[in-house]
C-alpha cells in the first residue's frame, strides 16, 4: 500500500467537514423551529405537518451523518496521524449516535418529544462536537500539515 501524503489527507478531511457542514445547515432551520416551540411551550400549536417534516429532517440528517461516518472511517491517513484519526472517528461515531437519539426522541404520530432524551442528545452533541473540533485542530496543526 502506498503511503498517504499529509496534504492529501488534509484535503479529504476538509471535504468531509464541508459535507458535514452542509448537513448541519440543512437540518438547522428545523432544529431552530422545534427548539423555539419547545422553549415557548407551543409544541401543541405547531401544525402536525410541520412536526412531521421536522422529524423527517432529523432522520434524514442522522442518516447522512451515518454515511459520512463511514467515509471518515475509510479515509487513508498518514501513519503519524493514525491515533488522532482514530480518536476523530470515535468522536464522530458518538456524535452520530447522539443525533440518532434526538431523531428518536420525536414521535411524529403523537406529536410529542421525549424531553429527557432530547435534552440529553443536545448535551451529548455539544460535548462530542467539542471533542471533534479539538481533535480536528490537533490534526490540522500537526507537523507536516502546517505551512
Amino acid at each position: 500500500m502506498k503511503p498517504v501524503k499529509t496534504q492529501q489527507f488534509a484535503y479529504q478531511l476538509q471535504e468531509f467537514l464541508n459535507r458535514v457542514d452542509q448537513i448541519n445547515e440543512k437540518v438547522n432551520p428545523s432544529y431552530i423551529k422545534l427548539k423555539a416551540a419547545l422553549d415557548d411551550h407551543k409544541l401543541a400549536e405547531m401544525p402536525d405537518a410541520d412536526f412531521k417534516e421536522i422529524a423527517a429532517d432529523f432522520y434524514d440528517a442522522s442518516e447522512a451523518y451515518e454515511k459520512e461516518a463511514l467515509v471518515l472511517k475509510d479515509l487513508q491517513v498518514p501513519v503519524q496521524l493514525l491515533g488522532m484519526k482514530t480518536n476523530l472517528v470515535g468522536h464522530f461515531h458518538d456524535y452520530v449516535l447522539s443525533t440518532q437519539e434526538m431523531a428518536e426522541s420525536l414521535d411524529p404520530g403523537e406529536k410529542q418529544v421525549d424531553m429527557a432524551k432530547f435534552s440529553k442528545s443536545e448535551e451529548d452533541q455539544e460535548h462530542f462536537m467539542t471533542q471533534i473540533n479539538h481533535t480536528m485542530t490537533r490534526i490540522l496543526t500537526a507537523p507536516g500539515l502546517r505551512r
